[in-house]
């Protein structure tokens, strides 16, 4: 049988993740921080354009934003590099994911998307030494529980969004087996989608059949360690929860 959480179980448990992740400090703060103004576009006078260029001892990390929704360049260059709109030898970070920058830990560089995605946020790792995209995933929130990083070696704590190929509103046992071989939880750990789908059914009645055949998006606490190219993933204790996309 399927465990029933509660949403206040799950709003609580987050909260402490998040506390946990102000208290750790995740990200490196930057030796210096260059912020310079670019001239206003007159057909979006409330933007308030800039080049922020963040520095690192061995590298820096340029997003230009025009106020756009997702920055307009995100790039890498040498820690040293001039703050500028178009610079020499820049790595830029073309990536759909890519949207703006998350944080630096270690030699590792987070970029987060510009729109959240089934209530998460997805966000993609770029090894800042070789421009190389490492890995890629969705949290709940905005922030990491934990981070620990060493030379070529990458650990993440948080709760994931993890969106399945299923519905286990509809499909029940059938999407169970497929979840728990792409997270690792338990069938036991699964949470209940009743309450989801019936939310979803009730403020669109007329669709309830499109609803029911939504695939589920699962929030899971778990362990994601990077090496040696290779990201594998663990769940760890806590609350899961189910939703619908959105």
């Amino acid at each position: 049988m399927k465990r029933m959480v509660t949403a206040s179980v799950i709003a609580a448990a987050f909260v402490s993740w998040a506390a946990a992740s102000e208290n750790a400090g995740p990200f490196d703060k930057p030796i210096k921080l260059d912020v310079v103004a670019l001239p206003k576009d007159e057909l979006n006078p409330d933007a308030k354009p800039k080049i922020t260029c963040s520095r690192y001892p061995a590298f820096m990390v340029k997003e230009v934003d025009l106020g756009e929704v997702g920055a307009e360049k995100l790039a890498l260059l040498a820690a040293d590099a001039p703050c500028e709109r178009a610079g020499a030898r820049e790595r830029v970070i073309e990536d759909d994911t890519a949207g703006y920058l998350m944080g630096v830990r270690g030699g590792f560089v987070f970029f987060r998307a510009a729109d959240g995605w089934n209530g998460g946020l997805p966000f993609v790792v770029y090894d800042a030494a070789t421009g190389e995209r490492l890995l890629d995933d969705s949290l709940d929130g905005d922030n990491f529980a934990a981070i620990s990083s060493g030379k070529g070696e990458l650990t993440l704590e948080f709760p994931r969004v993890y969106t399945a190929s299923c519905s286990l509103y509809l499909e029940g046992t059938a999407c169970a087996r497929t979840i728990t071989a792409d997270t690792g939880l338990s069938p036991q750990r699964l949470p209940d989608c009743t309450a989801a789908y019936k939310a979803e059914i009730k403020r669109s009645p007329d669709h309830a059949s499109e609803i029911e055949k939504l695939s589920s998006v699962i929030v899971y606490p778990v362990e994601l360690a990077y090496a040696a190219g290779e990201a594998a993933r663990n769940p760890m204790d806590g609350p899961t929860a189910c939703r619908t996309p959105s």
